[in-house]
């Protein structure tokens, strides 16, 4: 017994003979009953007249339903839609919702109908409002509750330590309070709400209350909107950035007129304006008195040849410097000659152009016509990268430092557009408590995989190396942007650096970059959904890295994708199926019942489920001959009739449609791929499809429990969560309840 067990164990599982698919059931004509004929009436009735005239039909229709129930005949369903539809043709929105409340009371609404008139009669203007309004009001009251319940849980074991931290947490509190716009997002919320209901009820009772409410808050978030620009304009002023200034200040104007603030600003910042444009003027005037006294040969000839591009600019310049060397034009002339070694693209020249500038700029500006350029060409960071590099490797050194002594204000304490002084003496007992607590960051330095220093350095490197490639520092910034893009786990961009580096490296440290940096590109190749960009992207990687496992394993998935590539991909998972029946039966695929009754022995459908490869070619997923699930699938093809294809598509998105309208959780993601091959095969041109790259749509259909798991997480009923928290410097563990505070809604980021 026991060996014909395991042998029938050991039997692998028959993959199903012949079609996937059953033979559509005929769909014969159906004759209209009389409360067919009745909603149609007054579907008709309810576009072109009279409201009493839809009213009287379906009191018809009410009654007609009254006696099919008499009769044991089952509900027809069309009194439910008839009335919503009745209710759609009253003009007062007020109206309406209360209709629609009256509506919900009934017990026979379809799921559907009956979530969409839940949120009809809450998108109720006034009610949401009032929500938004009382989740503001939580809000507050949680931050408050939060700010005292942390520190007091530590008060039985650190009484002093609780006490000192109530007053930090109030103190943050306050400051928060008043870093906090006068307007919050969710009192804006209310506000639009408001609007809305006096547009759309101009002459209810409660226009003029509401219209009150409207006028105070516009006011009020007409100030928020003032505050803000000016404190936007205060901070562009401490830049020097007066054209920021100025029409930040005049925008404050226009929220809150006559403001003496926004009109200091805007005149201070037109005056700095005026100078500065004029400043700008008198730059571009040439005195004709000196141009005369300064025309000499030697100074024609090099002002033709800064203008030709063939000339000797380098000999010019040294001519004009040889004949006159304390004369007018000798900074015009080593300008030139800097200029002339710039472009020479030589190591040496590129170090004795800059020493040159640099000459040129410490004259000063009232004696030296070239002074100020030749320190905007300095201070340039895309015209002078390597100085620019340097000082960012200095900041960092600095910044290092100050992170690893003094954590997170490491630059001075933060900022809460207070005095300064104020912020300092706010911030100083948690410098304090982070001073402490170097060790820490010490230990835990060397083990941080993305470090937060050396970014800026590594942007003017890589500048430095696209414009100087052979540059007299080329070998050193090669050298520290590859170890520093090793560091942070970019072995692409290392390999890429190494690449062009001009020095010899050991070949065993390239061969092992080269390794690490074709692992990372078959990974990120594999992460792209878009089957044309992934194609290009292995094909990139087999030839980069020809020879190495990942080449080769690019190479064979470029050779899968080509060959398994189709017009479309959406997927239906068996999941999506099993849950939606309907879509699986007789009026969506009519897939044979016993792919999906679990018992691979008959065959059985892989949770890959269906695919819908392009024009009228469907591919099966079946459970291989192991007969695992975790295994991959033996597809299948098969061509289906135009009707087939119709209804499956139709039918699956009316279901994805209504399971979305009935759980929020269910979301129909937006794809515009997916819609226009749906499109296409309901109009029957699936035969011929769109092979743009764009038209391919990779979505897919998954069942709640693919999407969620066994059990979904639901919002827990009491707002209240149960906070652990643990403080190594002071060995403190505290166990307090916080309050939660409410969800911002989905639209909250059109008001913030």
């Amino acid at each position: 017994m026991l060996g014909l067990w395991l042998a029938a164990c050991a039997t692998p599982a028959p993959m199903p003979s012949g079609s996937a698919l059953q033979p559509l059931p005929p769909v014969g004509a159906r004759i209209p009953e009389e409360a067919d004929l009745l909603a149609r009436d007054l579907a008709a009735a309810a576009l072109v007249e009279p409201r009493s005239s839809s009213q009287a039909l379906l009191g018809r229709l009410e009654e007609l339903e009254k006696a099919r129930a008499e009769e044991g005949l089952l509900p027809t369903g069309l009194v439910p839609v008839a009335a919503d539809l009745v209710n759609t043709t009253l003009d007062d929105p007020i109206a309406y919702r209360v209709a629609t409340a009256a509506l919900l009371e009934r017990d026979d609404l379809p799921s559907g109908l009956e979530k969409r008139l839940q949120d009809d009669v809450r998108d109720d203007p006034l009610r949401l409002a009032d929500a938004r309004l009382r989740e503001a009001f939580v809000k507050d009251a949680a931050e408050v509750f939060n700010a005292i319940v942390a520190p007091l849980s530590k008060a039985a074991y650190t009484p002093i330590a609780a006490g000192i931290g109530l007053a930090r947490s109030l103190v943050n509190l306050a400051l928060s309070e008043r870093a906090e716009p006068e307007l919050e997002f969710r009192e804006r919320q209310a506000l639009a709400h408001w609007k809305r209901f006096l547009d759309e009820n101009p002459e209810s009772p409660l226009a003029a209350e509401i219209a009150g409410r409207t006028e105070q808050t516009q006011l009020r978030w007409n100030r928020t909107r003032r505050d803000e620009d000016l404190r936007l304009a205060r901070h562009a002023m401490r830049l020097k950035r007066w054209d920021v200034a100025y029409l930040l200040a005049v925008r404050a104007e226009r929220y809150w007129p006559e403001d003496g603030d926004a009109i200091e600003i805007r005149e201070r910042a037109a005056v700095e304006l005026s100078a500065f444009h004029a400043d700008r003027a008198r730059t571009l005037e040439v005195s004709t008195e000196k141009v005369a006294a300064e025309d000499t040969p030697l100074a024609r000839d090099l002002a033709v040849a800064l203008l030709l591009p063939d000339s000797d600019l380098e000999a010019a310049a040294r001519s004009l410097l040889g004949s006159a060397p304390d004369g007018p034009l000798v900074d015009e002339a080593r300008w030139a000659l800097a200029l002339a070694y710039h472009e020479s693209g030589a190591g040496g020249h590129e170090v004795q152009s800059w020493k040159i500038l640099d000459e040129v700029a410490r004259a000063p500006a009232d004696e030296s016509n070239m002074s100020r350029h030749a320190n905007a060409l300095l201070r340039n960071p895309r015209q002078n990268p390597y100085a620019a590099f340097r000082t960012a490797q200095s900041s960092d050194i600095g910044s290092k430092l100050g992170w690893v002594f003094l954590g997170p204000y490491s630059k001075g304490p933060r900022s809460r557009d207070l005095p300064r002084p104020l912020e300092w003496l706010i911030d100083l007992p948690s410098m304090a408590q982070a001073i402490t607590t170097f060790p820490n960051r010490l230990l835990q330095y060397p083990w941080m995989k993305k470090k937060p220093f050396g970014r800026g350095a590594a942007v003017h490197a890589r500048n430095y190396l696209a414009r100087h490639p052979d540059g007299a520092h080329a070998d050193e910034v090669a050298d520290w942007l590859g170890q520093w893009e090793g560091g942070q786990g970019n072995w692409l961009a290392a390999w890429d650096v190494a690449k062009g580096a001009t020095q010899e490296d050991d070949r065993g440290g390239l061969l092992g970059l080269r390794l690490r940096a074709s692992f990372q590109a078959l990974a990120s190749a594999q992460r792209q959904t878009r089957g044309d960009v992934r194609l290009s992207m292995l094909r990139h990687v087999a030839r980069e890295f020809h020879g190495t496992d990942a080449g080769r394993e690019a190479a064979g998935l470029a050779r899968d994708e080509l060959r398994k590539a189709t017009a479309q991909r959406i997927r239906i998972s068996r999941g999506f199926l099993t849950e939606n029946p309907e879509v699986a039966g007789p009026d969506g695929l009519a897939l044979r019942p016993e792919l999906l009754d679990g018992k691979t022995q008959n065959g059985e459908l892989h949770p890959e489920g269906v695919v819908l490869a392009g024009g009228r070619i469907l591919e099966f997923n079946y459970v291989g001959a192991s007969g695992s699930l975790r295994k991959p699938p033996v597809v299948r093809r098969q061509r289906v009739s135009e009707e087939r294809l119709g209804r499956l598509v139709a039918l699956l998105h009316e279901t994805a449609v209504s399971n979305f309208a009935e759980d929020s959780g269910d979301v129909l993601g937006p794809d515009a791929g997916r819609d226009l091959f749906f499109e296409r095969a309901r109009l029957g041109v699936a035969d011929h499809p769109d092979r743009r790259a764009s038209a391919r749509s990779t979505y897919t259909f998954l069942g709640l429990r693919e999407r969620y798991g066994v059990v979904r997480g639901r919002e827990p009923i009491l707002p209240f969560d149960i906070v652990l928290q643990g403080s190594l410097p002071d060995l403190s563990v505290a166990v307090f309840p916080r309050m939660r505070a409410p969800r911002p809604t989905p639209d909250a980021i059109l008001y913030k």
